[in-house]
């Protein structure tokens, strides 16, 4: 398999961004057409459906980028096989096993969600078959399906919102609205997979993939355990009204994460092309320069968003979300330690079993303090305790990766040019600082500041970085 050029990650980040703007859409449109508690309520429902859906999958999607490096046709259509029929397996357990009793009372409690779990759990079982299709269409450099079907998933599910709400103004109905449109998803998922490819179940390659999958499906996991712990006992601890405040802290960047994970799976790719060839000396400047480019674009926004946090949640999401703000300025600088792109190293080299290991230390460490926090300092606990579970692994990651290409931290990193662009972009901040201190100012009046402020750090990379 021929490597991937970058400029396919234009595609990719072409969909993710439609998918990003209907994201960013739903809660500033929900929180003007729907009452607090029906919003806490679809917020409280799109995470455990997001993050279950998620685990679910055992990371078994992944094994595509790995995998599917041949010319020969084939095997890659026996991969694909593979991938889909495991998924929906997976998919089928999991709704079997979220139906039980216990499992049911341990999730939802006594929770106002708990009311419509059934929906949910079908909800969460059809999904599963979703993670195929980002991998998919990377390894078949299927531009259209990059660029069209993540939008295409987004905005239907803010439409299908926006329907219940103002149709039936009736959360029941809402979360049924929600079930058929998953039914849909799922089918048309399948048909383009069965359009695509040549099915063929292999069960000797299917063990090779679990082998790979499953240390960074339990990795997957233990991640997004710790990083929806906190949310998890807040759905149970908090009334829907106040999650719905706690929920908007949650908001990503337009834009940053989008370009990230497109940076992110071509660089993957390219990893594991020069560790399957033999060109292991390539691996560390591939990742030097994929976190060079990811900083570059993501610090200045990261760091002018957390500036201005106050007033972009009055913008967005009225007045009465205003004290959200604080948790949001928290949140946002969480995204600086994203950029580093911890653990794309060793999925590349297949080490996928430290990865796993990194969010087991982080969930024995800590799950134990978010509980305590939260108990003890309610949202502000919870805050901290979510800042905790992001930031730890990845320095863990980072530690297991430099070890494994047996350099220090030192020269595993680009250290010289991260100090670069962090003293620029503070340095250049400054005055905006000084400004927001000294004076009343609009939304209008920031984003004109905020622009001027990226242009010039980013002219300024710009040259530093050519």
């Amino acid at each position: 398999m021929a490597r991937i050029s970058n400029k396919f990650a234009i595609y990719i980040t072409g969909g993710r961004f439609i998918s990003m703007l209907a994201g960013f859409l739903m809660p500033v449109v929900l929180v003007r057409v729907m009452p607090k508690g029906n919003y806490g309520l679809t917020s409280q429902f799109l995470t455990l459906y997001t993050s279950i859906y998620t685990i679910a999958a055992m990371g078994l999607h992944t094994n595509l980028f790995f995998f599917c490096n041949t010319d020969d046709q084939r095997k890659m259509n026996k991969y694909i096989t593979n991938t889909l029929f495991l998924l929906l397996l997976f998919g089928v357990i999991t709704g079997f096993l979220l139906f039980l009793s216990p499992v049911k009372q341990l999730l939802f409690g006594d929770s106002e969600l708990g009311k419509h779990s059934d929906l949910i759990i079908l909800c969460i079982a059809l999904a599963t078959i979703m993670n195929v299709v980002s991998p998919l269409n990377t390894i078949r450099q299927d531009k259209w399906g990059a660029l069209l079907y993540p939008g295409f998933v987004a905005f239907g599910r803010l439409g299908a919102i926006l329907y219940s709400a103002m149709m039936f103004r009736d959360i029941h109905h809402l979360f049924f609205c929600l079930f058929i449109f998953q039914c849909l998803i799922s089918a048309t998922i399948l048909l383009y997979v069965r359009f695509k490819t040549k099915l063929e179940l292999d069960f000797s390659l299917m063990k090779e993939q679990l082998v790979y999958s499953l240390p960074f499906g339990f990795a997957v996991a233990l991640q997004l355990i710790s990083n929806y712990f906190d949310k998890l006992v807040c759905i149970r601890m908090l009334t829907p009204a106040e999650y719905a405040i706690y929920g908007i802290a949650f908001l990503s960047i337009p834009g940053i994460n989008q370009i990230y994970d497109s940076l992110c799976q071509v660089n993957i790719v390219n990893m594991s092309n020069s560790f399957r060839s033999g060109r292991i000396v390539e691996i560390q400047p591939l990742y030097g320069s994929f976190v060079i480019k990811t900083l570059s674009f993501s610090v200045p926004v990261i760091l002018v968003v957390a500036l201005f946090s106050e007033e972009i949640m009055t913008f967005l999401y009225t007045s009465s979300y205003m004290s959200a703000a604080m948790y949001f300025r928290l949140y946002s600088l969480t995204f600086l330690t994203s950029m580093l792109g911890a653990g794309t190293v060793l999925r590349s080299l297949g080490k996928t079993k430290l990865s796993m290991y990194a969010y087991f230390i982080t969930c024995v460490v800590g799950m134990p303090i978010t509980f305590f926090l939260i108990k003890y300092y309610g949202t502000t606990g919870a805050i901290i305790g979510a800042m905790i579970n992001i930031i730890l692994p990845r320095f863990i990651q980072m530690y297991f990766e430099a070890n494994t290409l047996k350099l220090s931290l030192g020269d595993f990193l680009p250290w010289k040019v991260i100090l670069s662009i962090m003293t620029y972009s503070l340095m250049f901040l400054i005055p905006l600082v000084v400004l927001k201190i000294s004076f009343d100012q609009s939304i209008w009046i920031c984003i004109f500041e905020s622009s001027l402020y990226i242009i010039i750090v980013y002219s300024i990379f710009s040259k530093l970085l050519n």
